[in-house]
């Protein structure tokens, strides 16, 4: 009886619970209460387990769950919520703001985590989907506009050419002028070499979670050295605890010709007014009625196609996260023979290894291939030669049918001296970019008390790269019997970072932080390049068919080791006051010994004096910081090497660039102070900032004096100054139900002075940018952003001298007669959501700040210049005056004949008449989405369905008389620095306007 009795309970308790542990499907939605805006990737968690899941874009959510159990529903910024599940299968929540929205947490230097209600020094967001929105393949052109302070500049409008960054300024003229970049806590590399893209672009804007943008010495003074021009933080996506998601988005391209410089069409070839067949140069008769004008701008450029196709998937338990992505980008280009293909792969994985031990890993490979048509400034392939071709001649024609070239002249006594159509080397003479790129990383995180995190960080980027250039047999001049060359090389960035963090808080109201940490960074460059010249076999470029004296190699190899340790220690009084010290000691290989060592500190504090008040409804606070941050030299100036001779004889030779033993660190300082204020429960916040930044010992790379042995050495030869202010302006004006309206507004203003040079340099001219009547340049107590050059004669008021001919006179002295730098910059972001639609769009405004318009000037020296098809023979009167024998001025009225002679002895010769101070108001894109409504994707078998629209770069308003203004020609490689041509178009290719059609898909 007693068997029976107990096989009798058990039975009894398996049907209980049987039916108390039924399994049901709970579905909902979840939204934020007073918009009724889903809540896009809230966590749905079974309490007390680790199951778990996270809405979709529209907020949707399903998990199985057992009767009884409870859902914990949470979402940043608001309020978690929890529901106990009873026989109801639907749940919809909807979270209340939490009202320490403003208790914003953002990430600093190293990946430190700080709220940013006690943050003591200006510190930038950009969130991932801010960026996407731009559909920009290069990350940085996404951020134009959306930084205040930073100015951004792309060398054109094709995939293989870099973009360049600078923040509050050039802090140095011949080293590098950029921020250091940051990928989930290691160093990444952002070089461009042989006018190559900038290598951040590398990253798979995609797979970017947000951007954290550290634009002062403070911020960044824990990174030590390279962060005295600031550093951008680049936190990538994770998985997220739940079941698993899986999304896909396709973009197409069509890439349109933007703004270009207009060409005359009125003279054919030849010199002072006579027809020349043998000139290459506008300045002949007239075009007859029956003779061909071609528009060859238009003929050259074309419509571009662009693919672009992204997959990731994402899930994970409480123990074990996951992230995997891959994408593939397929771009054409307005370029001729000019395309792009990009491959990339992210896998990033977080496993909780115990309650106390956290490991997160990361791997990145990219594969980017890019062929180039035309070259920059360092390969002397500028745009210049489309806009200078004589328009009686077709571009399109450059080859007969058998492939030989076709030349529109060539003298029979030397067929080296030819001309041929830019459409030759185009299509004849790719440029041909690719890498292959790993970037790996591990963190491994120990908490042994609440208090206490040990962390250790290791990473390595690491670039395989190949740049190879043709000249193909029957290419007028130098290489007109073929050349080729190609360059590999492998660089490599190790990173290991070890962190302690002590955190404790004490007699209730206080709470006291102290990183300690050590670093070490190791950079290697190995690289192995031919050049061969005179191919044996005409059709094929090889280093195989040469004669051996027409093949020379060359080698490269790099090296640099830096260590350091840093501490950060903070004291935080309640949320009412924030004080800070941090100080880091580096070592570096580039420098002498005696000056190997150098230390950069930090003072920082705030004062949050809303939190006297009422600190529930608004937030405000004031902020002061300064630092000092030390950069070391250039690997491998210290000494003076030697260059293989590869003339007859062999043997080697001194290298023209001198070393310097005496070098030590250059130092730029930065005081800060800023404010901060949030009203309406965060729907309006403003943030100002005013900054001095000062740079001394500058490490300059000057030409010499030929006696010296050499023709350029470096030295610590000058100091400099930057002073700006910045106002970032955020507004959400209309938040209901249906529609809600969020406006950005970023607007900033650097000045820049030159405060001294060493010796008796008065103007250090950039040779990257040198022209015939004007130049890059900075000036002793100018603007770093310079031009300097001609100009007339004037008189002390002003007016221009003309002479008693009517013509003005030139003063043939140089002076500074122009500044790069934007007088004030104006970004303005709006995002607008009604319902399933969503519009985003960004307004760019420049106010002043002068451009060298080098194109214009080439063009006017050969006669396709559209001016001169308007002034030319016709007769003028100069706005001027004459000076009298008794020293006083009259009025010019004399009329003169603008002649050849005149443009071509006068105008051409004077600087100021190629300086233009330029305004711009461009509408950087417009996005329009479209999420279809849930019952409809799921009629199609998804969970999320969107279309989009995008335009980028579609509306540009300017004065500017060229093509389009935002110009920088030698791009960010021309000495490292954006001192030498941001602001100087010499034949920039233009930017184009792109127009794009977007489907995302969700499972």
């Amino acid at each position: 009886m007693s068997k029976t009795l107990r096989w009798l309970s058990i039975v009894l308790v398996f049907l209980t619970h049987g039916v108390y542990a039924q399994q049901i499907t709970v579905s909902g939605v979840v939204t934020m209460q007073g918009t009724g805006e889903p809540a896009a990737g809230a966590s749905v968690q079974v309490k007390g387990t680790s199951v778990g899941t996270s809405t979709g874009q529209d907020g949707a959510y399903s998990i199985s769950v057992t009767k009884g159990q409870t859902l914990v529903f949470s979402f940043i910024g608001a309020i978690a919520e929890e529901r106990v599940v009873g026989d109801d299968g639907v749940i919809n929540v909807s979270l209340s703001e939490d009202a320490s929205l403003m208790d914003e947490v953002v990430v600093t230097a190293l990946g430190i985590e700080r709220d940013r209600k006690t943050l003591t020094y200006s510190v930038q967001n950009i969130k991932g989907d801010d960026m996407r929105a731009a559909n920009q393949p290069n990350l940085i052109n996404a951020l134009q506009g959306q930084i205040a302070g930073a100015q951004i500049s792309s060398s054109g409008g094709s995939p293989g050419l870099p973009s360049e960054i600078i923040l509050r300024g050039s802090t140095t003229l011949t080293g590098d002028n950029q921020p250091l970049f940051i990928v989930d806590g290691i160093r990444v590399n952002n070089s461009s070499s042989n006018f190559t893209v900038n290598r951040i672009a590398d990253i798979n804007p995609e797979d970017i979670e947000d951007i954290s943008i550290l634009k002062g010495a403070a911020a960044a003074a824990l990174y030590g050295i390279d962060a005295a021009s600031g550093a951008i933080i680049i936190t990538t996506k994770k998985g997220r605890q739940g079941v698993l998601q899986v999304n896909g988005a396709y973009r197409s391209f069509v890439e349109t010709l933007g703004r270009t410089p207009r060409q005359q069409g009125v003279y054919t070839v030849g010199l002072g007014g006579t027809y020349d067949e043998s000139s290459g140069s506008s300045w002949g008769r007239k075009f007859r009625y029956d003779e061909p004008v071609y528009n060859n701008i238009d003929r050259f450029f074309e419509t571009g196609l662009t693919h672009d196709l992204n997959l990731n998937v994402n899930g994970g338990s409480e123990r074990l996260q996951y992230y995997v992505s891959g994408g593939y980008r397929n771009a054409g280009s307005t370029i001729p023979n000019t395309e792009q293909e990009r491959i990339s792969l992210l896998v990033k994985g977080t496993a909780k290894l115990s309650t106390k031990m956290t490991l997160t890993t990361s791997a990145n490979y990219v594969k980017n291939n890019i062929q180039e048509g035309l070259g920059g400034a360092s390969a002397g392939g500028w745009i210049n030669s489309i806009l200078t071709y004589p328009l009686m001649y077709d571009i399109l024609q450059y080859q007969h049918p058998n492939g030989e070239p076709y030349y529109v002249y060539q003298e029979q006594e030397d067929p080296r001296n030819a001309r041929i159509s830019p459409m030759w080397g185009v299509m004849k003479n790719p440029r041909n970019n690719n890498v292959d790129r790993v970037i790996i990383n591990g963190n491994l995180d120990y908490k042994p008390l609440d208090w206490i995190t040990l962390s250790y960080r290791l990473g390595q980027d690491y670039t395989n790269s190949s740049y190879r250039t043709v000249t193909m047999p029957g290419t007028p001049g130098t290489y007109f019997d073929g050349r080729v060359t190609d360059s590999k090389g492998i660089t490599k960035f190790v990173t290991s970072t070890f962190n302690s963090t002590f955190d404790r808080t004490f007699w209730d109201d206080f709470r006291a932080t102290f990183i300690l940490g050590f670093n070490s960074e190791y950079y290697d460059g190995h690289t192995l390049a031919y050049a061969a010249n005179n191919f044996l076999v005409r059709d094929i470029p090889s280093p195989n068919v040469v004669e051996r004296n027409d093949l020379s190699l060359t080698e490269s190899w790099l090296r640099r080791q830096r260590y350091a340790v840093y501490g950060d220690f903070r004291v935080e009084y309640k949320n009412l006051l924030s004080l800070g010290i941090t100080g880091r000691n580096d070592w570096s290989s580039t420098l002498p010994k005696h000056s190997r060592t150098f230390y950069s500190p930090s003072y920082s504090g705030s004062f949050t004096y809303s939190e006297l008040f009422n600190p529930d409804d608004w937030y405000g606070k004031l902020r002061v910081s300064y630092a000092r941050v030390g950069k070391d030299a250039p690997i491998y100036r210290t000494n003076t090497n030697l260059n293989q001779v590869v003339t007859v004889g062999g043997g080697f030779s001194v290298n023209a660039t001198g070393g310097n033993p005496d070098l030590k660190p250059e130092l730029t300082s930065e005081l800060e102070v800023g404010t901060e204020l949030s009203f309406f429960r965060g729907r309006l916040n403003m943030d100002f900032t005013r900054y001095v930044k000062e740079t001394k010992d500058m490490i300059m790379t000057p030409r010499v004096p030929l006696p010296s042995g050499y023709v350029i050495k470096t030295f610590n030869l000058g100091s400099l100054r930057n002073k700006g202010v910045e106002l970032s302006v955020n507004a959400i004006p209309i938040r209901n139900q249906d529609f809600t309206w969020s406006t950005t507004v970023n607007g900033w203003r650097n000045t820049s002075e030159m405060l001294e040079f060493a010796g008796d340099i008065v103007t250090f001219k950039y040779t990257n940018a040198q022209l015939n009547a004007g130049v890059a340049a900075t000036t002793l107590g100018d603007a770093v952003l310079g031009i300097v050059g001609t100009d007339y004669q004037r008189t002390e008021e002003g007016y221009v001298i003309v002479g008693d001919d009517g013509y003005p006179l030139i003063d043939g002295t140089e002076r500074y007669i122009g500044n790069r730098e934007p007088e004030f910059n104006i970004g303005w972001l709006n995002k607008l959501s009604y319902k399933g639609f969503n519009l985003s769009f960004m307004w760019d405004f420049r106010f002043g700040g002068d451009i060298l318009n080098a194109s214009r000037q080439r063009m006017m020296s050969v006669g396709t210049a559209y001016d001169i098809g308007v002034w030319r023979d016709r007769e003028f009167v100069f706005n001027g005056v004459v000076a009298q024998q008794d020293g006083s001025y009259i009025k010019n009225a004399t009329p003169v004949v603008l002649d050849y002679s005149f443009f071509a002895n006068n105008y051409y010769q004077v600087g100021t008449n190629f300086v233009e101070k330029v305004n711009w108001a461009r509408v950087r894109f417009i996005t329009l989405g479209y999420s279809l409504p849930k019952a409809w994707a799921a009629r199609l078998g998804v969970s999320n369905l969107g279309l989009e629209l995008s335009a980028q770069n579609p509306i540009l308003i300017t004065n500017y008389s060229g093509g389009d203004p935002e110009v920088n020609s030698a791009g960010p490689n021309a000495g490292g620095t954006g001192a030498s041509t941001m602001g100087v178009d010499n034949g920039a290719i233009p930017l184009p306007r792109t127009y794009s059609f977007g489907l995302t898909v969700s499972l």
